[in-house]
């Protein structure tokens, strides 16, 4: 097998799960959108988590439910910089089924961005894989 086979599939094989883990993500936040509640939120903390590729931090929200019951809670959703700061009032989408799993309503906290980026670096990387098998042939 020569090297530009071996490269065209290892890009190929690696866009495809981007592509897929970036469609899943996408498809995940639809859905959560469509079940979810919304309810005005405050943001009460930041829990930061730290990993080789610097910290991440996770917004600790308080909110009450359509119910009545005052929830605090920590989004599903980490990034840097955060999706919300402490202090900041924000649009809660939580599970009415669970009003512990919310996630923030803007495209950093609720998995829009994260699933985009992966789709798209993703598909890239597709694409790179034809342009080499492509450019071998020629």
């Amino acid at each position: 097998m020569s090297e530009s086979t071996i490269a065209i599939l290892v890009l190929g094989l690696i866009g495809v799960i981007f592509s897929l883990v970036g469609a899943g993500l996408l498809i995940n936040a639809r859905e959560f959108r469509r079940r979810a509640l919304r309810a005005p939120g405050h943001v009460v903390g930041l829990r930061r988590s730290d990993s080789g590729d610097g910290p991440t931090f996770y917004p600790i929200v308080r909110f009450m439910t359509a119910y009545g019951q005052e929830v605090e809670t920590q989004s599903r959703f980490g990034s840097n910089p955060p999706a919300a700061r402490p202090g900041q009032t924000v649009t809660v989408m939580y599970d009415p089924a669970d009003p512990g799993r919310i996630r923030i309503d803007n495209a950093t906290g609720n998995g829009t961005l994260l699933g985009g980026i992966f789709l798209g670096v993703g598909l890239l990387l597709l694409l790179a894989g034809i342009g080499v098998g492509v450019a071998s042939v020629l």
